[in-house]
């Protein structure tokens, strides 16, 4: 026996339950979680989404084109909101626009957006699913 068992006591070892209690817990709680990453990964109802502004082009005063592309399944419809801003990266011109669903995965797009005043630049600020 060491000078500190001795002087504090040996810890009690653990029963034989304790171990099988504690092993089923943690085996529990990890296939929990297991089930639940895969049920969030593989939920069908979910369509993959991404925009991606190509550039602009400033027509006049009171108007610029947003070049755009949308990733989506082929035959999905989505809606995305358009963004012209100003030197300051105020928004000056503002648009919601209706895409029709296409057979490829990834379309292109040039939409036109009024402002209110000059534009600097012009991008998709956000899209989804209709």
């Amino acid at each position: 026996m060491t000078d500190l068992a001795a002087r504090y006591g040996r810890t009690r070892s653990r029963t034989r339950r304790e171990k099988i209690l504690g092993i089923s817990v943690g085996v529990a709680i990890l296939l929990t979680a297991t089930l639940w990453v895969w049920w969030v990964g593989t939920e069908p109802g979910t369509t993959q989404l991404q925009s991606r502004t190509i550039g602009h082009e400033i027509v006049d005063d009171s108007t610029v084109e947003v070049i755009f592309e949308v990733s989506v399944e082929a035959g999905t419809t989505v809606e995305c909101a358009l963004e012209a801003l100003d030197t300051a990266y105020g928004i000056v011109g503002w648009v919601q626009v209706e895409l029709p669903a296409t057979d490829a995965f990834t379309s292109t797009h040039v939409v036109p957006v009024r402002t209110s005043s000059l534009a600097t630049t012009g991008l998709v600020s956000e899209c989804w699913v209709t």
